[in-house]
């Protein structure tokens, strides 16, 4: 299998909280020295002449005792998921590369109009759109409608809700809406091909509950269940579509990058 990163979006974003933690730490770092050095000082204004200096310190420590500031809980939950997100997708990236067998090719955040996708397969089986989700949680799926529960590790229920992205689109959706523009690009540049979607839960607390009428491929709890689907995928294109396919998954890529940084085709 050939591994070609065309965007990796989860991991830049990881990268810009990672530098925002670190420039909370510095804050909270040099709070900490101002506070050491004003101690210091009021410690040296002991003396009985030196009484209006030991007030105005103890005063100023004081106030900025009362600004310490503090790492933002949210930010480092937001964290927490990022990393769990990146691990995920580079999981499912490894298992793919170790366990598919035949001539693939991974696009690794494969972007056009409608949004991203973590892994884009183009082999023999035809074209797969994978995105991958790194949630501990039992996911129901219902149609369209897709939800979460999640447990604590005595098996109480401690959390529920919708699993959708930052626009609303259910799992399925996300990977569908990418998956359907991508084929109308393909046909309309002559390769007409039917691109297949799959979610894959990435996480050892990940299940699989209620599932009806997805309107995805392939709910997958590890890779087990898409590796499965693809080996009993009929083989749908030859190498020559393949390549010609893979060609026009880069040219789309790189033309909808260029849109969105303001560039020209």
């Amino acid at each position: 299998m050939r591994i070609e990163v065309l965007s990796d979006h989860p991991r830049a974003q990881l990268q810009d909280t990672d530098a925002a933690l670190a420039r909370e730490r510095d804050r909270i770092a040099e709070h900490s020295r101002a506070v050491d050095d004003l101690r210091r000082r009021q410690r040296a204004s002991r003396r009985w002449w030196q009484l209006g200096r030991w007030l105005r310190d103890a005063r100023e420590l004081q106030a900025v005792q009362r600004s310490t500031p503090v790492a933002d809980p949210a930010v480092l939950h937001r964290r927490a998921q990022q990393q769990a997100g990146v691990d995920a997708e580079d999981r499912v990236a490894a298992e793919l590369e170790r366990l598919l067998r035949g001539d693939w090719t991974l696009f690794r955040g494969y972007a056009n109009r409608r949004g991203e996708v973590d892994h884009l397969l183009v082999g023999p089986a035809g074209v797969w759109a994978v995105e991958v989700k790194g949630r501990g949680v039992r996911v129901h799926v219902t149609g369209d409608d897709w939800r979460f529960e999640k447990f604590d590790r005595y098996g109480n229920r401690v959390e529920s809700g919708v699993l959708a992205d930052r626009r609303g689109r259910s799992w399925g959706r996300q990977v569908g809406e990418v998956a359907g523009a991508l084929g109308e690009f393909l046909r309309s540049r002559g390769a007409s091909v039917p691109v297949r979607t799959a979610v894959v839960v990435m996480h050892d607390r990940g299940e699989l509950g209620t599932c009806r009428n997805p309107g995805v491929d392939v709910v997958s709890i590890g890779t087990r269940s898409l590796l499965d689907q693809i080996s009993r995928t009929a083989a749908v294109l030859d190498r020559e579509t393949q390549h010609k396919v893979a060609n026009l998954v880069r040219r789309d890529h790189r033309f909808h990058a260029q849109r969105r940084s303001g560039g020209r085709r």
